[in-house]
């Protein structure tokens, strides 16, 4: 009797195994499907051409049109009267965490401002709400100034939703840039553990940071069709710390207007 009831305990611990891996083995397949193809893409914006009265000189840049491709358009940003080699790189994308993104590529990244709930940045009381100004410092220790807004698909206004709730690509530390997983070698086996954590870490920040993810139990978040990401930054000489405010206000105003001329395009885009 108690051999039977053992071999039945057997029995059922590896119908249970077998199950859970076949659970397992669908959830991961299922995981690892295509994601859905952006509604929103670049030749969305061939017809796209700035207002007259703009005070700024606004180019279209070449973005790479896939179904899958994150950026939508890009521009660059230049004041009709400026002539010191200072620009501003403008960028329309779906939906994504600035922040957590230029970590992983080793910046530094500091918020200055932020006015999705009180108005007026760098001193000015005139600008709208709903941006966030930032300083990053890339790995060499140039500063650069950049601008988000979070902008709703349908018609381009304004979200008061925070850049870096964004879940692509969400990261849980900075990963060092220089390593490079290869799996298991000879060379990585010399340090075990610093290359199973560098490996946990790498594996943890590509599931963005989701325990299901983690598991293959889950599709990795992707950038947002319904929501998108308005990326303004400097793009020119070094400057001096006490020229940092300017620059701030620079790159404040060329957002805004990249802003106002998205809106209006697509008001009229949509008007028909």
């Amino acid at each position: 009797m108690r051999q039977d009831k053992k071999q039945m305990l057997t029995a059922t611990a590896l119908v249970i195994c077998v199950l859970l891996v076949g659970f397992w083995e669908i959830m991961s397949n299922r995981s690892s499907r295509a994601f859905t193809a952006f509604e929103l893409n670049n030749d969305d914006f061939i017809n796209f051409k700035q207002s007259d009265s703009s005070q700024y000189l606004i180019k279209t840049k070449p973005v790479v049109t896939t179904v899958m491709e994150p950026n939508i358009a890009a521009f660059v940003v230049k004041r009709h009267d400026q002539n010191d080699g200072a620009l501003v790189m403008s960028r329309l994308v779906h939906g994504y965490n600035m922040c957590d993104c230029m970590k992983i590529k080793g910046y530094e990244v500091e918020l200055l401002a932020d006015t999705r709930a009180i108005t007026g940045v760098a001193g000015s009381s005139s600008l709208p709400s709903q941006l966030q100004v930032w300083r990053l410092i890339s790995g060499s220790g140039k500063i650069s100034i950049w601008v988000t807004s979070m902008l709703r698909a349908g018609d381009f206004a304004t979200s008061s939703i925070d850049v870096r709730s964004m879940a692509f690509p969400r990261i849980g530390m900075v990963e060092d840039p220089n390593w490079v997983p290869r799996g298991f070698t000879w060379s990585s086996l010399r340090h075990p553990v610093r290359n199973t954590k560098m490996m946990l870490v790498a594996k943890w920040n590509n599931s963005r940071c989701d325990i299901l993810t983690f598991l293959k139990l889950k599709q990795p978040a992707w950038a947002s069709d319904d929501i998108l990401t308005l990326v303004s930054a400097y793009s020119g000489p070094a400057f001096a710390k006490d020229k940092e405010e300017q620059v701030q206000k620079d790159v404040v105003e060329a957002h805004l207007t990249v802003m106002k001329e998205l809106q209006i395009w697509r008001s009229a885009d949509t008007a028909y």
